[in-house]
């Protein structure tokens, strides 16, 4: 068999033996004549092996013709390194401009090539065609991102259609769009300002409709006019405790079903408002019968009724002048005096505010617990009937408008509240009490008194704009008054307080300039770098205010100062139209105000510092105390709720800075934890109603419990290490509202609602609840509650235009028409009236879960509601059976 060919070599062949295989020897080139330009120059080898291997023949192989071995035998040429610089005879890849210009070869050297370096010019290199592509792209990426980012801000405030193609087309390149964000990202050249950065670092969306408690701000998800229970709750903002619990509820039915997240519950049954409602609003305030009109209570009970108002309530609400009702007051009780409808109107609700405080202090001059109610109705029958209602108002007028709203927020009445405050508020504008008064005839302590008349109002109409959040009936700017003085009526007399009651410039610069509201309505509504705002961004002089000695009309400036930052928080963070607002823009909102509430805190007189701990202190000035520290505490709440959501459940890296709006939530729920430590650990519910604010101390409690309440519904993702004191607080706070609940049916309901939702939380996430008090839960009706019982067939005759008491042709009660009550024949019982009924009889007492209702389910007797249709089913027109003969 033969061999074949092999193209290994042979183990005696030169390869194998490390030589150069046989080729012809090189030509040498002739030193004398030049290269060609792409020719390398020959170099003499330097190892006389060379010579010596090309010139001793070698074996050939078998294969291998020695005929052909001139023909075809090749010498390698190597390569031979020299030192000769070379020519720059080699294509470069890119020649700079100036090459290009002067049409010269380039060296293609970086930074500079040699021509340029040597002619001493500015070498440039043009961009090469990817490099240029490819910054095209980036530049029209961001461009696009741009144009998405605006038409998705564009979105909001377009019409619905609009809104949709938008919607729709940015859907369509979503996934594009996302590829191209990602990979612009990654180029170093990308420009993101740090505001960007954080906004992908937070992933919020562009509106704050979705963002925690705004959610749905501009809409009402429920029917409000279905039933008498939703009519008597009406709409509450998102600014309300109330749609807070009724998130809590939603969160609590998820905990306690083992199920994570939020729940996608219909706001219907038990998770309606109405449900969560733990105001009195469905009760009914009449009496049932008539009410002697001019009657009066003993002196004795007369002169305690009227200190209690004035040391508990008239510090924080002077809608009355102190010095000139008390004399008044002392007159028409040592004189015969005969005052008008509407001054015994303002004695009445005086009265009827001090006996609902009576009773949940359980005070031992206390009358039957339903005075109030007849105080409230003998007012309503002087000032409030159909003739007076179409009167222009006056002064007196205004004050029983005030003064009717508060004792309906001191009877948890908040919805009727909010109408009869607004009709006040309207009065007062009527008269010009908002603005500044110039008028030379107008003494400067009677214009002293009209601005805390109109200051009463906005401040109570702005307590009330707070536990409804509903939008107030005061713009911005309609309030020119300016803030009350820091004297006390019997101060108003002195040089300096008559000086800044004449010069307003001068009051400007001792009390105006220095309040931390001043100018906050002037705030843009992008506040420039308004998350980083301190206290010290606006420094205000207020080293005259903090020198003042504590006094009651100190405190209500700082109440005054305090109110009107808040209202600002519901104006810029609360308002409907917040929806087409950026959450960056609510986040420098919420940052600037945040620097105002502490600018005040800082601006506050040492003795009015609750933060400062101290032993020995007189009464009056602990209850002034308490009043700012609630109200300070209740505006950070509400400031910082927006924040408080589900969008910070992811875990937070703790190398990196918590967010703006994680520290806002912290603020609140550490603003709720540190109003509850207000009060001590053993519940004194008398106690709490001496000292405190007790007309509104249940929404402040209701607020704190409900944000605490929340985080842990969240699972305690704010503030994880703080859980168990959070737990230890919430079970204070519904101690307290349990404590409470003896004197207060809405107290009662507001610790029914804290309590089931804490044993929901707690058998979710594996709380110890045993040490709570147990209580048997009271059924609410579907229908509205009454006070007391209604008499189907008794007409209800309380309410006339005269001062009737049980009927006409009883002589031995007072009957006198409008006639005699203009020409001033009046008749006072300061003892029991003259009637064999007595009060306490006549009113039975009362029934917290009567179904009685004065009207029928669906509402008036001839417009009966269809709940399914949502429409009225019968005629306007009552049955024939129903209507009246037309002839006697």
């Amino acid at each position: 068999m033969e061999n074949s060919p092999s193209s290994i070599p042979e183990s005696g062949s030169a390869a194998m033996r490390g030589q150069m295989p046989l080729h012809p020897p090189p030509q040498q080139p002739n030193r004398n004549e030049k290269t060609e330009a792409n020719s390398l120059p020959a170099v003499a080898p330097k190892d006389p092996s060379y010579m010596l291997q090309i010139s001793t023949p070698s074996s050939l192989g078998p294969n291998r013709s020695g005929a052909n071995e001139g023909a075809n035998a090749k010498v390698a040429i190597p390569r031979q390194r020299s030192n000769v610089a070379p020519r720059y005879s080699r294509r470069v890849p890119r020649a700079c401009e100036t090459c290009r210009a002067r049409k010269t070869k380039c060296s293609g050297d970086t930074p500079i090539c040699r021509q340029c370096k040597e002619l001493r010019v500015t070498c440039r290199y043009p961009v090469s065609w990817r490099e240029k592509t490819k910054g095209q792209l980036d530049i029209l990426s961001v461009k696009t991102q741009d144009y998405e980012n605006l038409l998705r801000e564009i979105g909001s405030v377009v019409d619905t259609r609009t809104s949709e193609r938008i919607k729709s087309m940015l859907d369509k390149y979503a996934v594009e769009n996302t590829n191209s964000h990602e990979s612009s990202s990654n180029d170093p050249q990308s420009s993101v300002t740090p505001q960007d950065e954080e906004m992908e670092q937070d992933e919020p969306p562009s509106s704050p409709s979705s963002i925690g408690s705004l959610d749905a701000i501009d809409r009402v998800e429920e029917d409000l006019n279905r039933t008498e229970s939703s009519r008597a709750t009406g709409y509450m903002g998102k600014n309300s405790e109330l749609t807070w619990m009724q998130r809590l509820r939603r969160e609590a039915e998820q905990r306690v079903q083992k199920q994570s997240g939020a729940s996608e519950t219909k706001p219907e049954g038990e998770f309606a408002l109405h449900a969560v409602n733990y105001h009195l609003d469905d009760m009914d305030i009449t009496v049932p019968g008539p009410v002697q009109v001019y009657w009066m209570p003993p002196r004795h009970v007369a002169d305690q009724l009227f200190e209690d108002y004035l040391t508990t309530v008239h510090p924080f609400f002077p809608i009355i002048s102190r010095t000139l009702f008390s004399a008044q007051y002392r007159t028409f009780f040592e004189s015969a005096a005969r005052p008008g409808d509407k001054w015994l109107a303002i004695l009445n609700m005086i009265f009827a505010i001090a006996s609902k405080h009576a009773h949940l202090t359980q005070a031992p001059w206390r009358g039957d617990e339903r005075d109030h109610l007849v105080y409230l109705t003998r007012a309503r029958i002087l000032s409030m009937n159909g003739d007076t209602l179409f009167n222009h108002p006056d002064l007196q007028q205004v004050q029983v408008e005030g003064l009717i709203a508060f004792y309906l927020l001191a009877s948890d009445q908040i919805n009727r509240a909010w109408r009869i405050a607004s009709l006040a508020v309207r009065s007062g504008i009527a008269l010009g009490i908002n603005m500044k008064n110039s008028s030379e005839t107008t003494p400067s302590i009677s214009k002293e008194a009209r601005y805390k008349v109109w200051w009463c109002l906005y401040t109570f109409e702005h307590m009330l704009g707070i536990m409804t959040g509903r939008s107030t009936c005061i713009l911005d700017g309609v309030c020119t008054t300016p803030m009350p003085l820091p004297f006390d009526e019997g101060q108003l007399r002195e040089p300096f307080a008559a000086k800044l009651l004449a010069d307003q410039e001068l009051r400007e610069a001792y009390v105006g300039s220095a309040m931390a509201s001043s100018y906050v309505r002037q705030m843009p509504l992008n506040p420039p770098g308004g998350r980083d705002a301190q206290l010290t961004d606006k420094p205000r002089d207020a080293r005259w205010l903090k020198s003042q000695p504590a006094s009651q009309a100190l405190c209500y400036l700082f109440y005054t100062d305090l109110a009107v930052i808040s209202q600002e928080i519901v104006n810029r963070v609360y308002s409907p139209d917040c929806v087409n607002t950026p959450w960056a823009h609510i986040e420098n909102r919420i940052g600037e105000l945040r620097a105002r509430i502490d600018r005040w805190y800082h601006n506050l007189p040492e003795v009015f510092d609750f933060v400062r701990k101290t032993d020995d202190q007189d009464q009056e000035v602990l209850r002034l105390k308490l009043f700012l520290a609630f109200h300070f505490y209740s505006a950070r709440i509400t400031l910082g709720r927006p924040c408080l959501c589900r969008r910070d459940a992811r875990p937070r890296d703790p190398s990196k800075q918590p967010t703006f709006s994680h520290k806002m939530a912290e603020l609140s729920l550490e603003s709720a934890r540190r109003m509850l430590e207000l009060l001590p650990d053993e519940p004194n519910a008398i106690r709490l109603y001496h000292i405190c604010p007790w007309w509104c101390i249940l929404h402040y409690l209701m607020q704190a419990a409900t944000v605490l309440l929340l985080e842990l519904s969240f699972g305690s993702i704010h503030m994880p290490e703080e859980e168990q004191n959070f737990l230890a607080v919430s079970k204070k706070a519904v101690r307290w509202l349990y404590a409470m609940s003896e004197c207060s049916a809405a107290s009662r309901r507001a610790w029914q609602l804290c309590d089931s939702n804490l044993r929901r939380i707690a058998y979710g996430m594996n709380y110890d609840v045993s040490d709570m008090p147990n209580s048997v839960y009271e059924t609410r009706p579907d229908q509205p509650m009454s006070m007391q019982p209604h008499c189907p067939n008794q007409p209800n005759t309380n309410m006339t235009s005269t001062p009737m008491f049980y009927n006409a042709t009883d002589d031995s009660l007072l009957n006198l028409n409008a006639a005699d009550r203009s020409q001033g024949t009046y008749q006072y019982y300061q003892n029991q009236p003259p009637s064999t009924v007595s009060h306490s009889q006549m009113i039975p007492n009362l029934d917290l879960l009567s179904s009685a209702s004065s009207n029928p389910p669906g509402g008036d007797a001839f417009f009966p509601y269809d709940p399914i249709s949502g429409e009225f089913i019968r005629s306007f027109f009552p049955a024939a059976a129903d209507e009246e003969p037309w002839t006697q």
